[in-house]
């Protein structure tokens, strides 16, 4: 159902695979703040391969004899990579250096205190490294496309993993929300993630037509607009200042995580998004019913410090850079490469 979204710079010419193994695909996690060094909360600088984040809360939680509950963290890292990310443990009365516990499914890089627990969402951004193989070539039009992705952006797609390893979490969802008693059975967690589902597959269809119809390098009118490496937003009509922060990429476009709430948009904007809305009702009627709250997000995200190297003895492709909290490396990718079924979704 998710279906496939539209890219703005044309089909991939190259194709790769992703995650051939675990040291290929390497995630480092940017707090974007400097934990205070005191508190009731020990932040917990981790390395972990192999393991989601929850399986990592599961054994910090054992490790240190606290309960999961009072385990905090900012985002859900890769099973299959190495990843570096915080956790924060409640450990009220206990602001004293911890003992280490003998640890053998991740390492433990650093420790420190803070005054707040580590909430998700929290970290600014994703320093990401990774290595591609079986990329024979990079021609001219792949190197077209990602000069494109440094001077316009990308578009900032959910993620299939939002969907599911079978591409069938918004069907689940709807099967679940549409009977009271199977809703109320879901857990905590399960709902979150079906609820995320339903709202992504809306935004990715907006996102879709948005581009499809040419509004991708340019806003239009009624817009709301957030600003880049911010969560802010605001409605401004179009003007020749505001054009030129949109081509400098100081800003983008937004568009809406359906919920309850003023969607603020006006005019061309509201009315694109209301055409792709009618086509679900049964999506719409589940996200209100579950009470979810409106947010925006922005339709471009920003490649930072992009940086190739292509081995053409090795058939390799080493990629860094860094993308803001809640975008996809995947989706970066989908703009030149084809990953085919690489374990990009375990």
């Amino acid at each position: 159902m998710p279906g496939k979204p539209l890219y703005p710079y044309g089909k991939p010419v190259i194709s790769g695979l992703l995650k051939s193994a675990p040291e290929d695909f390497k995630v480092t996690e940017n707090l974007g703040f400097e934990p205070r060094g005191e508190g009731e909360h020990l932040f917990l600088w981790i390395e972990k391969s192999m393991l989601t984040t929850h399986d990592l809360i599961e054994r910090v939680a054992s490790d240190f004899s606290v309960k999961a509950r009072d385990i905090g963290y900012s985002g859900l890292k890769d099973k299959y990579a190495v990843t570096r990310q915080w956790l924060s443990l409640y450990l009220p009365g206990k602001m004293t250096r911890q003992e280490t516990p003998d640890i053998s499914e991740y390492k433990l890089l650093g420790q420190t205190w803070h005054d707040k627990k580590l909430r998700p969402g929290t970290h600014r951004s994703n320093y990401f490294e990774v290595i591609v193989r079986n990329v024979v070539v990079l021609p001219d039009t792949s190197l077209q496309q990602l000069d494109l992705i440094r001077s316009q952006g990308m578009a900032n797609y959910f993620g299939q993993q939002r969907f599911g390893r079978q591409d069938d979490n918004v069907e689940r969802a709807l099967h679940a929300f549409t009977n009271n008693r199977r809703a109320r059975k879901l857990s905590r967690s399960k709902k979150s993630l079906y609820l995320s589902a339903l709202r992504s597959h809306l935004f990715n269809r907006v996102l879709s037509r948005r581009i499809e119809q040419g509004y991708w390098d340019k806003p239009i009118s009624g817009d709301v607009f957030m600003l880049s490496g911010s969560r802010s937003i605001f409605y401004e009509s179009l003007n020749d200042a505001l054009l030129a922060r949109f081509t400098q990429l100081d800003l983008s476009s937004t568009i809406s995580l359906y919920g309850i709430g003023n969607r603020l948009l006006q005019n061309d904007a509201l009315e694109l998004e209301n055409q792709v809305l009618a086509d679900y009702g049964a999506i719409r009627q589940c996200l209100i019913q579950q009470k979810a709250k409106l947010a925006m997000r922005a339709t471009r995200a920003v490649a930072q410090g992009l940086n190739l190297d292509h081995d053409p003895l090795k058939s390799t492709l080493y990629i860094r850079l860094t993308l803001a909290r809640g975008s996809y490396f995947t989706s970066f990718l989908d703009h030149f490469l084809d990953t085919g079924k690489s374990k990009q979704l375990r």
